[in-house]
């Protein structure tokens, strides 16, 4: 799966984030409830919460590749597409410019390209794709917030709230 260098595809990109991270948010927060409850919903709801979290983490973390100040980063900016990884933003930038010259490039070796994929990477920036990668990141975070809704209120539970809006309000 992580071999699929230059795919343009939405299923490959979820089953990667979820491999890559929600699978460890996921397995987490299961894992926290099973040492504190055996009632099945409650385990249900918090692996859906670490799920939810962790593909909205892993598509933020996605869109400050595109975003964010590479000092804070830690990696250049674009370094996702250097390496051949198509995005969450990249993907939306695709599905709206499918007959772009560096998109089309990308299956074929482009993404090695540096020009080509700095090019890709400016236009991205100045598209609405990284807004639309925002509110899908949003969208899970609002799913997450609903798996917690039959929980009593807890400190606990105000701290799971706050991780969770802190995925989306993160500026880097």
């Amino acid at each position: 799966m992580f071999l699929a260098h230059g795919v343009i595809n939405r299923n490959n990109y979820y089953n990667r984030i979820y491999s890559k991270t929600a699978s460890l948010f996921e397995m987490s927060a299961l894992a926290a409830s099973m040492v504190g409850t055996e009632d099945e919903n409650i385990r249900e709801s918090m692996r859906s919460y670490g799920y939810e979290v962790g593909m909205a983490f892993q598509i933020v973390d996605d869109i400050l590749d595109f975003t964010g100040d590479q000092t804070k980063v830690g990696k250049p900016i674009g370094s996702d597409l250097l390496n051949g990884l198509v995005t969450l933003p990249a993907i939306y930038f695709a599905e709206e410019h499918p007959d772009d010259e560096d998109v089309l490039s990308l299956p074929g070796g482009g993404w090695k390209d540096t020009a080509r994929v700095q090019r890709l990477v400016d236009n991205i920036r100045r598209n609405a794709a990284i807004e639309k990668a925002m509110d899908e990141a949003q969208q899970a975070v609002h799913r997450a917030l609903g798996a917690l809704e039959e929980s009593p209120a807890s400190p606990e539970k105000d701290a799971l709230e706050d991780l969770a809006n802190y995925i989306v309000d993160r500026n880097i």
